[in-house]
């Protein structure tokens, strides 16, 4: 924006009803928390890790599909791995950059800009507590929501006047509803809210809220046509984990009928009846009511040892262990687990080596599986890099700056401390190689060393001249030729 420009735009601000201004770009914060309770009552907030221990894993059918991902994430071990390593592997900086309309540098804007990253980095001003902020904080939520959710979602919440921003707040996608206007087809995002708390100037539809602001963002992960919402690359792990589940409650049962030794009683029927009472020699009734009463005491005997105690016992009572088994064909489970080892990585969008399964890979095919698993961190970051650019593009208009922003992260590098130097090295080799082949000038070579070192491209004062000389003296040629 030109400085005139900047006038107009404050005067406008500043002649503007707020009524007017609210309806524009809402004044606060118009998204209403998750956890939200406006009665005053129960607003102790539950620690969701502590609830997912008591959930029964065998009636995750009752869920939905949201709150079935929101669970397995703390409690299955594949299924939190895959998002702790997917959040870890795409932890790296994220850069923020200003561009004038013909793509060069934007000094006010990038000021405008490292402001706003300053902001998010600074606790809000008050007397109390105020829970942590910060932008790597907010980046990680939003990558999460992106898994998790399919989709990533905030709100830059302004201040009264409407002319400075004052946090970015995350949004739970799962609450967002879009409704199509019947007469321009556009659409109008709705949060649907548990305990509504109604206030004038606001659009309500039952227990849904109207956010139809300019300062909320939505951004979808790889959404089918006409459909707003995204779609969660580890949504197809729900029909593993419940056949997963109900394999290990099979083998659990099989390991505690089969997996242990267990004793085999035999009670001599002859000696017991040899030593039955005269008075029921001859009663048949009586002597199976004698047998009962006598097989029931040895039963309750033997099922209150310990399984260090030392079985003493008549010889009309036969113990051994129990011999035998299944004669029919059994099932591989060490197949079984790997097939569903691999529908467990495949359907969470991550690799066996990551998840500790090394199913005969070798070492071609896991660097190339890993470059993949790469490239899909890269392209769920990139939903996020969406969400960022818009917020801080809209955050900086709100402060009378116009400019376009760019957004990006560093590139994931795994190689080693080694590694990295010796690419290094062979790079800055290539540079010196085409200076000297006359394919670059030695300022260019200069320039692009010092970037690959890490240095400030650009090159000081006193190295320009030397490198002008440079290339002079390697032109003269030597004395006592021919």
């Amino acid at each position: 924006m030109k400085w005139y420009q900047k006038t107009i735009y404050s005067f406008a601000m500043s002649v503007l009803p707020s009524s007017v201004k609210n309806r524009m770009m809402g004044g606060g914060r118009a998204t209403v928390p998750k956890s939200t309770n406006p009665f005053g009552i129960f607003n102790w907030l539950p620690k969701k890790y502590q609830q997912a221990h008591n959930i029964d894993l065998t009636k995750l059918q009752s869920y939905t599909a949201e709150e079935l991902l929101e669970l397995l994430i703390s409690v299955h071990p594949d299924v939190s791995y895959a998002l702790y390593t997917y959040l870890r592997m795409g932890d790296t900086a994220l850069t923020f950059t200003a561009k004038k309309p013909n793509n060069s540098n934007d000094k006010s804007g990038q000021r405008v800009l490292d402001e706003l990253k300053s902001m998010l980095n600074t606790p809000l001003p008050s007397p109390g507590y105020q829970h942590g902020r910060s932008l790597d904080k907010l980046d990680t939520i939003q990558r999460m929501m992106v898994m998790v959710r399919g989709a990533c979602a905030g709100e830059v919440v302004l201040n009264e006047q409407c002319n400075d921003v004052i946090d970015i707040v995350p949004v739970d996608p799962a609450l967002i509803w879009f409704r199509r206007e019947s007469d321009t087809d556009r659409l109008t995002p709705w949060q649907y809210v548990k305990h509504p708390r109604r206030q004038s100037g606001e659009e309500w539809f039952g227990q849904y809220k109207k956010i139809d602001t300019p300062t909320f963002i939505y951004e979808e992960f790889d959404p089918m046509v006409d459909d707003p919402y995204g779609r969660t690359p580890m949504l197809p792990v729900l029909q593993v984990v419940f056949f997963h589940l109900q394999v290990l409650q099979d083998l659990k049962a099989v390991v505690h009928n089969q997996g242990y030794p267990r004793l085999d009683i035999s009670m001599m029927e002859e000696i017991m009846l040899k030593n039955a009472p005269p008075s029921i020699q001859n009663n048949p009734a009586a002597q199976q009511k004698f047998l009962t009463e006598r097989m029931g005491e040895v039963m309750t005997h033997f099922n209150s040892l310990n399984p260090d105690d030392t079985f003493v016992h008549w010889d009309s009572v036969k113990v051994e262990y129990l011999k035998g088994g299944s004669t029919g064909p059994m099932i591989d489970i060490k197949k079984l687990i790997d097939i569903i080892d691999t529908q467990m990585a495949t359907s969470l969008k991550t690799l066996l080596t990551i998840l500790s399964r090394h199913q005969g890979s070798t070492e071609t095919y896991s660097s190339i599986d890993t470059q993949i698993y790469i490239k899909n961190v890269e392209s769920a970051r990139g939903v996020t890099k969406r969400f960022w650019q818009r917020a801080f593009a809209m955050s900086a208009r709100v402060k009378g700056m116009q400019t376009n922003v760019e957004v990006d992260y560093a590139p994931i590098d795994l190689r080693s401390e080694n590694e990295i130097e010796r690419d290094r090295r062979s790079k800055i080799n290539n540079y010196v190689l085409a200076e000297k082949e006359l394919y670059i000038t030695p300022q260019e070579a200069a320039e692009e060393v010092r970037w690959t070192l890490g240095l400030n491209a650009k090159i000081p004062a006193e190295l320009v001249e030397m490198l002008q000389h440079k290339r002079i003296e390697a032109k003269e040629p030597e004395e006592g030729g021919e």
